[in-house]
């Protein structure tokens, strides 16, 4: 089903598993860019790198007062 996100750009935080992960993985199917969101590193890394080429990772700590300002930073790079 097309829902029209091909190229808009998403931040699903808490994307390296779960019910963010099933989330991220819906978007970038259907065209989307996604910045995948964890709490380390590498683990955000990894899932991106397991989405392909529409997916970043970023390290985020949903409590740091900047992360939102790094998130949409990052999400205007992508």
């Amino acid at each position: 089903m097309d829902l029209g996100l091909k190229d808009r750009v998403y931040v699903v935080t808490g994307a390296t598993r779960g019910l963010g992960n099933a989330t991220a993985r819906e978007l970038t199917a259907d065209g989307a860019k996604v910045i995948v969101t964890g709490r380390d590193e590498k683990t955000a890394a990894d899932a991106a790198s397991a989405l392909g080429p529409n997916a970043v990772g970023v390290a985020a700590d949903n409590s740091d007062p900047g992360t939102p300002d790094r998130l949409i930073a990052a999400a205007r790079e992508h």
